[in-house]
C-alpha cells in the first residue's frame, strides 16, 4: 500500500511542480519513478516498465502518444548501462545515473521532436529545456530515490530472490 501511495505522490508531484514552476520545466518524476526500480529488476524488464510509464505520462499529459514512452525507455536503457558499472552506495552514483538517464531521454526526445516537426529551427530551446529539467531531476532524485529504495526494501515486492 505504501508503494502505491508513493507512486501516486510522484504523479501528483509532477502536476504540482509543473504548475508551480510554470515557465521553467519541472523535474521529471515519471523518470524518477522508473529509476526507483533500477536496482530491483532486470534491464529488459525496466525498459518495458519505462515504456508503460511513458505511455501513462502521454495519456495523462495529453501528449503525442508514444513520445514520452520511447524517451523513458531510452532513459531506462541508459540508466541500466551506467548502473552496471556502479554500485548503489553513494549519492554521486545516484546523481550520475539520474543525469545519464535524463540525457538519454532528451537525446531521444530531441530526435522525436525533430522527426515530428521536420525542422531544426528550435534546437537551442530544446537544449535549454533539457538542461534545466535534467538539473532539477537530479536534485529531486536526491530525495526521491532513497525514499523509493527504502520503501522497496521494507516491502516484499520485487525482491531479486523472487524474480
Amino acid at each position: 500500500m505504501r508503494l502505491v501511495l508513493f507512486y501516486l505522490i510522484l504523479i501528483v508531484a509532477q502536476g504540482f511542480f509543473a504548475a508551480l514552476l510554470a515557465p521553467i520545466p519541472a523535474p521529471d518524476f515519471f523518470l524518477l519513478a522508473v529509476l526507483t526500480l533500477l536496482w530491483r529488476i532486470q534491464p529488459w524488464q525496466l525498459v518495458l516498465v519505462a515504456y508503460g510509464v511513458g505511455l501513462l505520462q502521454d495519456v495523462i499529459g495529453s501528449g503525442v502518444l508514444g513520445t514520452h514512452a520511447f524517451a523513458l525507455a531510452a532513459a531506462a536503457l541508459a540508466g541500466s548501462m551506467v548502473r552496471a558499472q556502479l554500485s548503489n552506495a553513494g549519492v554521486l552514483e545516484r546523481m550520475l545515473v539520474v543525469f545519464v538517464a535524463s540525457m538519454g531521454k532528451w537525446v531521444v526526445m530531441a530526435g522525436v521532436v525533430f522527426w515530428l516537426s521536420g525542422s531544426v529551427g528550435r534546437w537551442g530551446a530544446v537544449g535549454g529545456v533539457a538542461l534545466v529539467e535534467s538539473v532539477l531531476t537530479v536534485a529531486a532524485g536526491l530525495l526521491v530515490l532513497p525514499w523509493g529504495s527504502a520503501l522497496l526494501e521494507r516491502s516484499r515486492v520485487l525482491q531479486k530472490e523472487l524474480l
